[in-house]
């Protein structure tokens, strides 16, 4: 439904804030660790995930597109919820999650409170092989880039620097083409 909420940070308590977009204000609930680094007045762009509790509408948001796709896979895990996604966001960090469920470390996933080692097993179980398919989607979407690049007249060293610079997972293919041609454009101009 919403990809992402861009306006003024009106309020922030612990685990949420508001954010006023000419006069409607969205009350996000987002991970702890983010609060602590945003400001009151400022402009966001926060990417969110729409989920209904029990009919009732809750936004949660992340400041990167990565991290919002990753709370959204662990909610696909059966017995894991939003609380359970955020922390472990919050408390590990994307990194630190992938990295978590790709080396199966259950002491690290099940140290998160609320977390555990059943659950920590079942989020590596669930999630592992979608990891390794998304890793191999970007390495994909690499090689598709760096063509599509080089038909369009960038030399290799133009194509290897651009594609160093940008995320590649979470993004579609288009996606990529656009910020590789904008980031092209503005060394050239």
């Amino acid at each position: 439904m919403f990809s992402y909420i861009e306006g003024t940070l009106s309020r922030i308590d612990s685990v949420s804030i508001v954010i006023d977009v000419n006069g409607l204000g969205f009350h996000i609930y987002v991970p702890p660790s983010l609060v602590k680094s945003l400001k009151i007045n400022k402009v966001y762009k926060i990417f969110v995930s729409f989920l209904l509790n029990n009919g009732v509408p809750i936004l949660y948001g992340f400041l990167t597109e990565k991290e919002r796709d990753l709370f959204e896979l662990i909610l696909n895990v059966s017995g894991i919820g939003p609380k359970i996604g955020i922390a472990l966001i919050s408390e590990l960090g994307y990194e630190g999650v992938i990295k978590g469920i790709k080396s199966e470390d259950l002491d690290v996933l099940g140290g998160v409170s609320g977390v555990g080692k059943k659950r920590a097993k079942k989020l590596v179980l669930e999630l592992k092989d979608k990891l390794i398919e998304l890793e191999d989607t970007s390495q994909e979407n690499r090689k598709l880039l760096a063509e599509i690049l080089r038909k369009l007249g960038y030399n290799k060293n133009e194509i290897r620097e651009v594609i160093e610079e940008i995320d590649l997972e979470g993004n579609s293919l288009e996606e990529l083409v656009k910020i590789s041609l904008k980031r092209l454009s503005k060394g050239n101009g």
